[in-house]
């Protein structure tokens, strides 16, 4: 699944060592992050808003592990601003719909069976 995918990525960027699923609608898809495979304590329920045809771009992965590899994002937060990032082969018009597109998904958490906070990236 093309959002499963996407968040084994995205979600990387947290922490995640491994994701549960736990359940999938074609509107919502739940699971669990686990951030430490020793402490079971260390886990994360969410749920992500997202149908499987409006998913982030393959592109948008690819700009979150172009991120991860050239240590430019620290948790949450790029490290320098996006129009200062460099990536060959990729022009600004690109450049800023994909980090405009990055910028904007929020994935819910999920605590005592409630939404609370989310994982997002900023500047």
């Amino acid at each position: 699944m093309k959002r499963q995918k996407f968040l084994e990525t995205f979600l990387t960027v947290f922490g995640a060592k491994q994701i549960h699923w736990t359940a999938c609608d074609e509107n919502s898809i739940y699971g669990t992050v686990i951030f430490d495979t020793i402490d079971v304590n260390e886990k994360q329920n969410f749920v992500w808003h997202m149908t499987e045809n409006k998913t982030p771009d393959e592109k948008v992965q690819c700009l979150i592990e172009y991120l991860i590899k050239n240590h430019l994002i620290d948790g949450d937060k790029l490290l320098i601003p996006a129009a200062g990032i460099e990536i060959h082969d990729m022009n600004n018009d690109t450049k800023t719909k994909l980090f405009d597109e990055l910028f904007s998904i929020r994935v819910s958490m999920i605590d005592n069976g409630e939404e609370t906070d989310c994982y997002f990236i900023h500047e």
